[in-house]
């Protein structure tokens, strides 16, 4: 097993990731001992496909077992408050509650919310089954909801006790699903890791078909990368975690102006990223085989590099976003493969220009 540590000052706590890790998760939660009574938050196709495993793993006199709507529309106040209402109905005088998120990024940053902000903190355990969450979302305490007028607009920094990844459960995803994963993959090696750039081209054939032993590398490579950058500036108050943000000004955009229906995460961030990179070109702050490799890295794992959306409808939804500060607009732009910065005061202008400009290209 590899255990990964995410060295925090307040709140350390080990990643473990290896295949066929659901069998292990009982004396994983048991050893960290975080109270006597879980409540478990899971989505329904997850349920569905768990179902047998989830009832030997969190039995019914120790668990309850909490199911939410697939996709993103868990992530609203509806849904808030449903599952709140659940968790108090279950928080009795002799039962000290804890949760654990089992699912993909959207179980994440809600169970997490609630667990932020339930009595003021309760403790939780992540267990992602898709390789966006494993890779990302689970890690760095990062919990939110939306609101129809912008992605994670309601949230909390609140650190997990552990995140348990299996790289098995893979195996049950959707071909989309799994390319949404890959496509944050792409990022780490484009902000932090031109090596892993070059694994990401080479072992293309092994990634696809789902070699357990690459796939355990691949995942085992990105949440290092976000651990050594969660480590160095947690809460996002030093500017160093903001580079994890490459792709996502635009991406966030995509989805809040589809209304969460239409652009999946992981394919606005593969959008946002050769969008980020263009307009780095357009800023003259990168080159253009640079730019060029980046389009290349994302047509070979036949991830989407164009939108069709209303220009004005995105910059609409853009300047909601957490980055725009005080009518200026923050980006992370593209400087070479493996390298990134964060560029401040672009002008609202150039970014209704090129989004213009290179929507369709």
């Amino acid at each position: 097993m590899k255990k990964i540590r995410v060295k925090l000052s307040s709140n350390p706590y080990n990643i473990y990731i290896k295949p066929n890790l659901l069998k292990s998760l009982p004396s994983i939660i048991k050893k960290y001992d975080l109270g006597n009574f879980g409540i478990v938050i899971t989505s329904k196709s997850v349920g569905r496909l768990y179902r047998k495993k989830m009832a030997k793993i969190f039995p019914k006199n120790k668990y309850l077992i909490i199911t939410v709507a697939d996709g993103e529309k868990a992530k609203s106040k509806t849904w808030l408050f449903k599952v709140i209402d659940k968790v108090v109905k279950a928080d009795t005088l002799s039962r000290q509650l804890f949760l654990i998120c089992f699912g993909g990024g959207v179980v994440g940053d809600l169970g997490g919310f609630i667990a932020a902000i339930y009595k003021r903190g309760i403790p939780y355990i992540q267990i992602p089954t898709t390789l966006l969450s494993q890779i990302d979302s689970s890690i760095g305490g990062k919990t939110a909801i939306d609101l129809p007028i912008a992605k994670n607009i309601l949230g909390a920094f609140y650190q997990p006790k552990a995140v348990c990844i299996d790289p098995l459960v893979l195996k049950t995803l959707p071909a989309k699903e799994f390319k949404q994963g890959l496509a944050e993959a792409i990022k780490y090696s484009l902000i932090k890791d031109k090596t892993f750039f070059a694994f990401l081209k080479k072992n293309h054939a092994l990634i696809t078909k789902q070699d357990s032993k690459t796939i355990t590398q691949l995942i085992s490579t990105c949440v290092r990368i976000k651990a050594q950058i969660v480590e160095a500036d947690e809460k996002e108050t030093k500017g160093l975690r903001t580079i994890l943000n490459f792709g996502h000004t635009l991406a966030h955009a995509l989805e809040s102006s589809s209304k969460y229906r239409s652009v999946p995460h992981g394919y606005a961030v593969s959008i946002g990223m050769l969008y980020a990179a263009r307009l780095s070109q357009y800023l003259k702050k990168s080159r253009s085989s640079d730019v060029s490799e980046v389009e290349k890295i994302l047509k070979l794992y036949s991830l989407p590099t164009k939108f069709l959306a209303n220009p004005l409808k995105l910059y609409q939804s853009l300047v909601y976003d957490k980055k725009f500060i005080r009518g200026k607009i923050r980006m992370v732009l593209l400087k070479n493969i493996g390298k990134v910065s964060v560029v401040e005061g672009i002008r609202p202008e150039t970014i209704k220009l090129t989004l213009e400009r290179f929507g369709t290209k």
